[in-house]
């Protein structure tokens, strides 16, 4: 291994004054398991586990995958987010951006490994989210002709190449047998959540909402929405409306003037 060129990328991972290399499969076993929860912040600390150096290196390939993985998820989870957020737009292009980075990672991974199930698993995801299920089966079926047998990934590019895109009548049967099935997979939560909201069953996303803090109570992005949605409304302030200009002239009259024994009387 060629250490020399590891020391600042293991700098980052393990603090200054420890050379050791990270071991790679348990590296790729942790980036992958911040892939699963699908959280933002999450997700970004999963790419920042495998710097360019180690994605160099092909004993981290697996790693490498995994950090190609997060960014993909990262993108769809922007691009999912923006119709309810007053940035839409700017998550919408930092959502394209994140998505081409990630898929710039992933090519020259498909060239060298081809049929290397770290990088098929990713590659899949990517068709998932992409909505093209026949990519999916084929790489699911190359994944376990490579020994891959059960991998929850493969279910998750499934079910993402099915819902994306259509109705939440259609989307939520699908998300719903993804989460039983596989519940240790969050993101599809997430999407729960979000299809209900957009549909206006508030109760419904509530209890999805609180599934997914069930299943991860430190999940960031959950938390957050959570607290969106029991926030009061916000108060509305009433302007007072200012006349254009000066009132009309009124015909002039006499003030009431005080009678000596108490009584008003006019003129």
């Amino acid at each position: 291994m060629h250490v020399t060129w590891l020391v600042p990328a293991l700098a980052l991972l393990l603090g200054a004054g420890d050379p050791a290399p990270p071991d790679p499969a348990s590296l790729a076993d942790r980036v992958l398991a911040l892939c699963a929860t699908g959280d933002p912040a999450r997700l970004a600390r999963a790419r920042e586990l495998v710097p360019d150096p180690l994605r160099a290196d092909p004993a981290y390939r697996a790693a490498a995958a995994a950090r190609a993985l997060a960014g993909l998820l990262a993108a769809a989870d922007l691009r999912e987010s923006a119709p309810r957020s007053p940035d839409g737009e700017a998550r919408l292009s930092a959502a394209r951006a994140r998505r081409e980075e990630a898929l710039e990672e992933l090519r020259p991974l498909v060239r060298e490994a081809p049929d290397d199930p770290d990088v098929l698993r990713a590659l899949a995801v990517y068709y998932g989210l992409d909505a093209r299920p026949e990519e999916v089966a084929r790489l699911a079926d190359r994944m376990r002709a490579a020994g891959a047998e059960d991998d929850p990934w493969l279910d998750f590019a499934a079910t993402a190449a099915a819902t994306r895109g259509r109705p939440a009548s259609d989307a939520e049967p699908r998300l719903l047998a993804f989460i039983r099935a596989r519940p240790g997979i969050l993101p599809p939560r997430i999407s729960l959540v979000r299809s209900r909201l957009a549909r206006g069953d508030g109760d419904g996303a509530m209890a999805a909402l609180d599934a997914l803090l069930d299943a991860d109570p430190d999940h960031d992005a959950g938390r957050e929405l959570k607290a969106s949605l029991l926030a009061p409304p916000p108060v509305e302030r009433l302007s007072p409306v200012v006349p254009a200009g000066a009132p009309p002239p009124g015909a002039p009259g006499w003030l009431p003037r005080k009678r000596p024994g108490g009584n008003a009387r006019s003129g």
